[in-house]
């Protein structure tokens, strides 16, 4: 009995100075990463405060924030109200000069973490659970996004965080009242991420037929809560539970304004560009040194994390590569038909949706290719992903 109990404060104290591991540093290397930020562009800290005053809309932005609707004298957000809720106990302490980007490192950092605990829960020990990792906090565009922390790059980091916690649940005690929980917090900041719920129900049709539908069930009680509380936020504020804002929007940018004009918001015309930005894009090749730099307008996954070809060598017929593979697949869609490809952007920010479903992928094939190819990948993936917040920091993305 006494074994037992020293063996499990043993085991707690190595999970909390995992947890300050995976926390602390990640987030002092993006801190230090970006000390000196333009403030701008935190719409959700301007929904805090909205919220801390009993508001729907938001009062007094900035008139060059973008990505707004104007609704009867008043001006919304068409983004779930996750991240905004999450900055409330910032914002009453330090109102409307919350730093957005330091949360949004925060939670970058929180996602790091559960990385960890996510290989460690999948049986990826050693040196290669530290490996992967690292890629994941530093090779990937998780890392620019967690130093740019504008609306758009934040609700992706709060997003992952939700997609993380269900999945640290469904390699642990696969409890789907959690986990449907967990992808309602994913929905409540990219709603697009609600279609990864096909690993855990596919996995539950695939391997537990029989349990279908009390599990599934369990699944749906979780997400229920959270899902009602969107419809009631979308009716609240504009007389339909189904209208998160998208499609009223009634102002654009000037880049965005003539396809909008001619195609609409979405679109199969504008699969093209995405396939095109997200398999071929290359970067900027200049006459003079530096001679080779970013696109402001993103930049293909190959070059961005060069780990993404462990792909070609992932175990792809096992249940949870097929699974996390469709699940990325179907998360992807509707930003492949949105009229955007991401903005300003180092890589293809949208990839943050699906990353945590194709990182199980991932762990496959450079776990199954020869080690030194592997570490190789790696390797290359953090050095292209400095390389690219070098730029974002000196271009002021």
């Amino acid at each position: 009995m006494t074994t037992t109990i020293s063996t499990e404060k043993q085991s707690i104290k190595q999970i909390f100075l995992w947890e300050i591991l995976w926390i602390l540093v990640p987030f002092g290397i993006y801190f230090l990463s970006h000390i000196v930020h333009p403030d701008w562009y935190k719409h959700f800290v301007y929904q805090s405060w909205g919220f801390l005053q009993g508001r729907l809309d938001l009062l007094n932005l900035p008139e060059y924030y973008v990505d707004l609707i104007y609704w009867k004298d008043k001006i919304y957000l068409p983004n779930p109200p996750l991240p905004s809720i999450l900055l409330m106990p910032f914002v009453a302490i330090w109102g409307i000069a919350t730093e957005q980007i330091r949360v949004c490192m925060l939670f970058g950092a929180v996602d790091v973490f559960l990385v960890w605990i996510l290989l460690g829960r999948m049986t990826v020990q050693g040196a290669m659970r530290f490996g992967l990792t690292i890629l994941y906090g530093f090779g990937t565009v998780h890392y620019s996004a967690s130093i740019i922390g504008t609306i758009w790059f934040y609700a992706h980091v709060v997003a992952e965080w939700g997609m993380l916690l269900a999945l640290v649940e469904f390699f642990g005690k696969r409890r789907f009242v959690l986990m449907g929980f967990f992808m309602g917090l994913a929905f409540l900041s990219r709603q697009a991420t609600i279609l990864g719920s096909l690993f855990f129900l596919g996995w539950l049709l695939w391997e537990r037929p029989e349990k279908w539908i009390q599990k599934g069930f369990s699944f749906g009680a979780g997400f229920t809560p959270l899902f009602l509380f969107q419809s009631w936020f979308n009716w609240a504020r504009f007389g339909d539970p189904m209208e998160s804002g998208y499609m009223l929007q009634n102002y654009y940018s000037s880049v965005q304004a003539p396809a909008i004009h001619k195609y609409g918001l979405f679109n199969f015309a504008y699969i093209p560009k995405h396939i095109k930005l997200i398999f071929t894009e290359m970067p900027e090749f200049l006459p003079q040194f530096p001679f080779i730099r970013p696109k402001p307008e993103g930049m293909n996954i190959w070059l961005t994390t060069p780990a993404f070809f462990a792909l070609f060598a992932a175990k792809w017929f096992d249940v949870f590569v097929i699974l996390a593979g469709l699940s990325a697949f179907l998360i992807s869609l509707p930003a492949m038909i949105y009229t955007a490809t991401g903005w300003v952007q180092f890589g293809y920010r949208y990839a943050l949706d699906y990353l945590p479903f194709l990182f199980v992928a991932i762990a496959s094939g450079l776990q199954r290719m020869p080690q030194a190819l592997a570490w190789t990948l790696i390797a290359l993936s953090v050095i292209v992903n400095v390389w690219g917040v070098y730029w974002v920091v000196k271009l002021g993305w």
